[in-house]
């Protein structure tokens, strides 16, 4: 962990959790490969999400990085300690809100984060304190002494959150935060999950299905299908994969040449590959990025550029180029 000039918490290539070759196989035979080879790298104080379909083995990783599943083969470390042989040390130093989350719902909002807070050795006067912050953090404080059960869906989510970061920890795993949620209350969420992550440079460790959420609030997103990685990066990193394997769409307008004399001065561009024209607009494919060559060929032939912009993926559309066909 690294403090800015600012004292805001700088992202470091150190890594938070790795994994090397971790697998787990089910079924007599091991013939059900839950998770196949996974190789990760997270880095100390980013915000990583972990995404896949149904039955991708997101689950069942997150299991083996918090110590409630033994790998079959490999190895991984989490917060420098080994998930295997250190599972004491990997318990103190994570929080985790699963899906779904489990309380005491007979016990207030303070008796339960007390209970928890106990389990750490966390001493009365810095814990009475501490249940009092976190609730205060999470928007709960009026709800201090209310019995979980009554609390709405939203309630239980930001409850969650609190009773995972009880021990200060140093990686949160959190998996579907908002699922099941309004939307003003995942954006809530959301803003705590950012907040944290800025203020306190904890390493969250996310699993959704809201592809907006992920592209939202994680600096990296790894993708998983039937156990394997498929691909890791930024969004710009997982477009610039899909760009090479389907190359480039651009979005063109000209003025002062009409625009079928604009689409041949294009077509004679090496690498572009197909080109439409729809509403006074081109409509380009290209192999690779080409858009300084296309900006030329347009001058050459005497018109202007107005309009000249690449179609971007959003992570949704990625994410499923990304797994087609596996």
């Amino acid at each position: 962990m690294e403090l800015g000039q600012s004292g805001v918490v700088r992202k470091t290539n150190k890594l938070a959790i790795e994994t090397i070759h971790l697998s787990k196989f089910f079924g007599k035979e091991n013939q059900i490969r839950a998770v196949d080879n996974l190789n990760l790298q997270v880095r100390k104080g980013e915000v990583f999400g972990f995404v896949g379909p149904n039955g991708a083995g997101k689950t069942t990783t997150m299991k083996m990085l918090i110590g409630l599943l033994e790998p079959s083969e490999g190895s991984g470390k989490v917060a420098g300690f080994d998930i295997v042989r250190e599972i004491i040390n990997i318990r103190e130093q994570t929080g985790v809100l699963p899906e779904p989350a489990g309380f005491y719902d007979n016990l207030t909002a303070r008796q339960n984060l007390r209970f928890y807070a106990k389990l750490y050795n966390i001493g009365p006067e810095v814990r009475e304190k501490r249940i009092v912050g976190l609730l205060e953090t999470v928007d709960l404080t009026r709800a201090i002494d209310q019995k979980i059960g009554g609390f709405s869906t939203g309630m239980r989510k930001r409850f969650g959150l609190a009773q995972a970061l009880i021990n200060e920890p140093l990686v949160l795993f959190l998996d579907e935060p908002t699922s099941g949620i309004d939307p003003l209350g995942a954006q809530m969420m959301r803003d705590l999950i950012k907040d944290l992550n800025r203020s306190k440079g904890v390493t969250v460790f996310l699993s959704s299905h809201s592809m907006e959420e992920v592209q939202e609030i994680c600096d990296r997103i790894a993708i998983i299908a039937r156990g394997k990685l498929l691909a890791v990066g930024s969004v710009e990193d997982l477009r610039d994969i899909v760009r090479a394997k389907e190359g480039v769409h651009y979005l063109l307008e000209v003025e002062d040449i009409p625009l079928s004399e604009a689409a041949e001065a294009i077509k004679k561009v090496e690498g572009v590959q197909d080109l439409e024209i729809q509403d006074r607009t081109l409509h380009i494919h290209t192999k690779m990025k080409l858009r300084t060559e296309i900006a030329k060929a347009i001058k050459k032939a005497g018109g202007t550029v107005s309009m000249f912009e690449e179609e971007e993926m959003n992570l949704q559309k990625l994410f499923l180029k990304i797994i087609e066909g596996v």
